[in-house]
């Protein structure tokens, strides 16, 4: 699109996705029911990819970590960028700012957490940096066809759909917004999931694959990334949903799930989830 920002690429070595179906699927057994999963998400997948232990406390067990100063920032910013894009006024950057800081407060306040008072000024000062950086950049981009369009992706042999929510839809592309402290020198692995899952669905619904960009707000620099090959993301998202599957399918209860997973939390993707290793060591080492 020619008033968006030119965008550096991820480069993915190609890879030609086709329909997949799964050989073991049992129309008449629903794993994803037996455990109560009405969906999948790109979040819900993500943890599973990253340790599927993660992946069982989110998606049978319900739990979610605790919100955080920099979780409502990134929330905060989101938002604003929407209301830039989709307003029919005339973009007026301290308004922008008493908006975003206004939600911010609001989501700090509603937050049953109690966080440091430094870390929550800390985290309003970095996003209204964020907006003064991106304003004058953003202004002049086109007005997208939807924020925070909500999508349904069907998997053939998946019997629960994907949900999601995109954050900028327009005619070609799908566009991730992040609000992040440091720059990326490219499309991180979780982002580059979840982008693309946004992008299969819209591949789905038109027929066309999208681009899928990934905007990096930071203090500093506004940063925008495609990926080069959408349609080897994709298939990861794919397979990751059918890995879930199998392995729900191998279990007939919470108690046989048990004991085919094996979590190692030594390793680092606990270390900032507190609530969610708590259960899982209660759940998989205590049999609670």
């Amino acid at each position: 699109m020619g008033d968006l920002p030119a965008t550096e690429s991820r480069r993915i070595h190609p890879v030609d996705i086709q329909p997949m179906t799964a050989k073991t699927v049992d129309t008449l057994d629903n794993p994803f029911s037996r455990f109560g999963i009405k969906h999948l998400s790109a979040t819900s997948m993500l943890q599973f990819r990253n340790d599927s232990a993660l992946g069982i406390v989110y998606l049978v067990l319900g739990i979610r970590e605790a919100g955080s100063p920099a979780m409502h920032r990134g929330t905060a910013v989101d938002e604003a960028i929407g209301s830039l894009l989709t307003q029919s006024i005339e973009p007026d950057l301290n308004q922008l700012k008493r908006m975003a800081a206004k939600k911010y407060r609001s989501l700090i306040e509603s937050d049953p957490e109690h966080f440091n008072a430094r870390y929550v000024e800390q985290e309003l000062r970095v996003l209204l940096r964020c907006l003064d950086v991106c304003f004058p950049l953003m202004c002049s981009w086109e007005k997208p066809s939807a924020y925070q369009q909500e999508i349904f992706l069907q998997i053939d042999g998946i019997e629960v759909p994907v949900r999601g929510f995109i954050d900028l839809l327009y005619p070609s592309e799908v566009r991730e917004l992040k609000s992040t402290v440091k720059p990326k020198r490219e499309i991180t692995q979780d982002h580059a999931f979840q982008v693309s899952t946004y992008a299969m669905a819209i591949q789905q619904e038109t027929g066309e694959w999208p681009e899928a960009c990934v905007d990096y707000i930071t203090p500093d620099s506004l940063q925008s990334y495609a990926l080069d090959n959408v349609e080897a993301e994709a298939r990861e998202v794919v397979e990751t949903a059918f890995k879930i599957r199998t392995l729900l399918a191998a279990a007939k209860d919470k108690s046989a799930l048990r004991k085919l997973v094996q979590p190692d939390f030594s390793r680092w993707i606990w270390k900032y989830r507190p609530r969610s290793k708590q259960v899982a060591m209660e759940f998989f080492i205590r049999g609670v």
